[in-house]
């Protein structure tokens, strides 16, 4: 067989294949619509125990802050009052003077579970205050919402997750295993006197958990291009988080006889340097799940692709990178943040500092990053120091008894998302508590779209009331699994 045709004969099965895969690449057969889950009898009762919580300012508690103790002490008190049947019928511990934990006792043996969430909220900026419709410790219950700062992130999880509690505790309720309710008072400072402080606790007590469950991903439109189903984003892995501190150091001295290079000019550089020569993308298990399943809504162009990474997979890099959600799920980001040198226009700095802040993908780690970092450095003089650290955090099974159940009350909540497993772009306490757990998901199902994302730790914090009784509904059936 001449060459010329043998590589026809070739490029035509590539392209059999290729053919044939993205055709079979499809969603499969949706199944019959399961029962709806049933919604709280009186879908009046979340609001006004949200707007409760939300009137409590639980600021994160921070050294420099110690007053702030007495509102995270009086928001104890507040729970109490509104959930008094897990009070009566739960061992609750204050961990740390601050932090909380609920056992559940259950009638077997079985592993445990726990539901996780954090007390503090981040502060309103300095200025904004007028700019709130309602204000942010108000509380106020309008035009169907609960507005204020917590209600997206994340007293609504701790809060819906009490509440369903208690309505199965009306009911007589008794859980098959026990189910611990762990609540840390520092989230959004690091966790590192609360949720770090817990787990600590749980692992001297012996407690390991079948799985753990935590805020993280919710059910979004638009969050894939192209895909008109809503998704229900199930993290199952976290990025890692660093800040990192870059310093250069110099004679000073007058401005109008500068070196060829300043301190301030070799921090800049190292800045270009570190956004023109990221760390090498990468498709990683979670990613590739997560394509797996929305591919298939797809247009035809995308599944020939997404159906054939065998072949296509660089070009998918490149064009799937370009994005700014795809490069973040293809690689470790940096991303210079802070910069500080001299105090005045004409005057040499002595030193100048850098400070950038990185998500480090599943499968690097922070000794990877500072030799990608010290490569870049080369040169420039600069001394670094990591001022947080944290490594990403392992994947949790999609093969778990929890897993099937939290994909399974999604469908139920929400027919026509869907479940997809997801990586984390952001931080939650849920990483801290992988010495008592092989799994943590991060889910909390209510349904928001673009505009209410951003008011998460922005202006209008605020939940809609069918969304808390949906809460409500899907963590009863958590529990009762």
């Amino acid at each position: 067989m001449p060459f010329g045709y043998a590589i026809v004969v070739l490029l035509v099965l590539i392209a059999v294949v290729v053919l044939v895969r993205a055709l079979r690449f499809r969603p499969p057969v949706r199944a019959a619509a399961a029962a709806p889950l049933p919604m709280p009898p009186d879908a009046s009762v979340i609001a006004e125990k949200m707007a409760a919580a939300v009137r409590v300012p639980t600021i994160s508690v921070h050294p420099e802050h110690p007053e702030r103790q007495e509102a995270m002490l009086a928001y104890h008190a507040e729970l109490e009052r509104l959930f008094p049947r897990v009070h009566a019928a739960m061992e609750r511990t204050v961990v740390n003077g601050l932090s909380l934990v609920y056992r559940w006792p259950g009638k077997s043996p079985k592993e445990p579970a726990c539901i996780m969430a954090h007390m503090d909220v981040v502060p309103v900026e300095a200025g904004t205050g007028q700019d709130w419709t309602h204000g942010p410790f108000s509380g106020d219950i309008a035009d169907g919402f609960v507005w204020g700062r917590g209600t997206l992130d994340i007293k609504s999880h701790m809060v819906c997750a009490l509440e369903a509690a208690e309505w199965l505790l009306d009911e007589e309720f008794t859980p098959e295993r026990d189910i611990w309710f762990a609540f840390g008072h520092d989230e959004e400072i690091g966790g590192r006197e609360g949720a770090s402080r817990l787990v600590e606790w749980f692992r001297d007590k012996g407690v390991r958990f079948s799985y753990v469950l935590d805020e993280g991903g919710v059910v979004n439109e638009g969050a894939v291009k192209g895909i008109d189903r809503p998704l229900a984003l199930i993290g199952i892995c976290e990025k890692g988080f660093a800040n990192i501190r870059f310093t250069a150091r110099d004679e000073g001295g007058h401005a109008s006889m500068p070196p060829k290079h300043s301190a301030l000019g070799r921090i800049s550089t190292f800045f270009h340097r570190l956004e023109r020569r990221p760390m090498q993308s990468r498709l990683i298990p979670p990613v590739q799940a997560f394509l797996d399943v929305v591919g298939r809504e797809m247009s035809f162009g995308m599944r020939v692709i997404l159906a054939n990474l065998w072949l296509f997979k660089p070009l998918f890099l490149v064009v799937f990178g370009a994005g700014r959600t795809g490069n973040a799920m293809l690689r470790t980001t940096a991303t210079p943040t802070m910069a500080q040198a001299s105090e005045a226009p004409n005057v040499l700095p002595q030193k100048a500092e850098g400070v950038a802040n990185f998500r480090l993908l599943p499968g690097d780690t922070g000794d990877t990053l500072m030799a990608h970092l010290e490569k870049l450095a080369k040169g420039l003089g600069l001394t670094t120091e990591a001022i947080q650290l944290d490594n990403p955090s392992g994947i949790s099974s999609t093969d778990h008894p929890a897993w099937r159940r939290i994909v399974e009350g999604a469908n139920r909540l929400y027919p026509e998302a869907i479940a997809v497993p997801y990586l984390m772009m952001g931080a939650t306490d849920s990483r801290k508590y992988e010495p008592v757990s092989d799994n943590q998901y991060r889910f909390t199902p209510y349904h928001i779209g673009a505009e209410d994302i951003r008011r998460i730790h922005g202006t209008n914090e605020r939940i809609s009331v069918d969304n808390l009784n949906r809460c409500v509904a899907f963590f009863r059936y958590m529990m009762q699994g």
